[in-house]
């Protein structure tokens, strides 16, 4: 009869050792979950807030709405933040990466804005026309340092459009290419993009190797970044476009120029 060989005592105690790696590794993700759940919910609660004076989604209302409410104290700046979990959220979006294609102004700039937005969203159009002009001559004398953020969403298109903005950023023209395509989108309007449109705003944005662009645009690493942006800003709560963090502060929507330079000043003012 054949008999099987005893299970070695010299297993036991590495079975063990792994048993309580893996205990310690699921009690950490949940930790991690747990910690994340958290963050995500005191920026809804700080979200909410703000809602009274500022829109958080840029489909529930119309453009006078938003600006209607504004209106109220239009010059003012969003308010400055001081509870910790949701400093730790907006600190967190800042990279002030030297290498970053969709940045601009100085990598030691006073003050850091990061904009989520969407090539097909009607009040990025109003921010990148109406506001963002008014912002060039903090950029140019250090104070400001804007990064752009896809959130890529609202029609079918705008993932290739940010697909799109990335590829024209590899022969650094991203921000030609975002101006010329919201100079080309009407007040309103959800603009839809295609191959050929995207390409003809790259030629206007003055990018030399157009067959690169194309491959680039398409490319399997460029549809998982511009996913992996939009899945980043809903982890921490970021649901629509515009959404501006301004140092210490936050803007769920469109702000006129007025009250987004006041906001970068005041930001500016208190990191000296």
């Amino acid at each position: 009869m054949l008999s099987s060989p005893r299970p070695s005592t010299a297993r036991s105690p590495l079975v063990a050792v792994l048993l309580l790696i893996i205990a310690a590794l699921v009690i950490t993700l949940g930790v991690f979950l747990a910690d994340r759940h958290r963050l995500t919910s005191e920026l809804a609660q700080a979200r909410a807030a703000q809602s009274a004076d500022s829109p958080t989604s840029p489909s529930e209302e119309s453009p006078d709405a938003q600006k209607g409410k504004t209106a109220q104290d239009p010059n003012a700046p969003a308010p400055t933040e001081t509870r910790p979990d949701v400093l730790e959220i907006l600190h967190s979006q800042v990279k002030r990466d030297p290498h970053d294609a969709q940045a601009k102004g100085k990598v030691d700039a006073k003050v850091v804005m990061v904009v989520y937005s969407d090539f097909a969203c009607p009040y990025c159009t109003l921010f990148a026309k109406d506001v963002a002009p008014a912002l060039d001559d903090l950029i140019e004398d250090g104070t400001l340092r804007i990064e752009w953020r896809d959130l890529a969403q609202i029609t079918a298109s705008s993932p290739l459009a940010a697909q799109a903005g990335r590829a024209a950023g590899e022969q650094n023209r991203f921000w030609e290419f975002h101006d010329a395509v919201y100079a080309a989108a009407g007040e309103g309007e959800h603009p839809e993009y295609t191959q050929e449109s995207l390409i003809e705003f790259a030629k206007q944005a003055g990018v030399g190797d157009l067959e690169a662009f194309s491959r680039a645009m398409n490319a399997p690493e460029t549809v998982a970044a511009v996913e992996a942006a939009k899945q980043d800003a809903y982890a921490v709560g970021i649901t629509g476009t515009p959404f501006m963090i301004i140092g210490d502060s936050f803007v769920p929507g469109y702000r006129g120029p007025e009250s987004v330079r006041a906001t970068v000043e005041a930001q500016a003012a208190a990191a000296q």
